[in-house]
C-alpha cells in the first residue's frame, strides 16, 4: 500500500506523453503474436509481451525520447 501511494504521489510530476505508452505497447503486442505464432501457450504469450514491451522501452529511451522531447520544447518556445 506504501508503494502505490507513493507512486500516486509522484505521478503528476512525471512527463507523460502517449509515445511512452504506445511504442512499448506496440512493441509488446508484436512480441506476443510472434510468441503465439510460435508456441501458442499461455506462458509464451506472457513471456512475447514483456519482453516485447521492454524492447519497446528501451527503443523509446534511447533513440526516440531525445526527438520527441526536443520537438516538444520546440513548439512550447515558438507558441510562447
Amino acid at each position: 500500500m506504501v508503494a502505490l501511494a507513493l507512486i500516486l504521489a509522484l505521478v503528476p510530476a512525471c512527463q507523460w506523453t502517449a509515445a511512452q505508452v504506445y511504442i512499448p505497447l506496440a512493441y509488446g503486442l508484436t512480441g506476443l503474436c510472434i510468441a503465439l505464432l510460435v508456441s501458442p501457450t499461455l506462458t509464451a504469450a506472457i513471456i512475447g509481451l514483456v519482453a516485447g514491451g521492454l524492447l519497446g522501452a528501451a527503443v523509446y529511451n534511447n533513440s526516440l525520447k531525445s526527438r520527441i522531447l526536443d520537438r516538444q520544447r520546440a513548439e512550447s518556445a515558438a507558441g510562447k
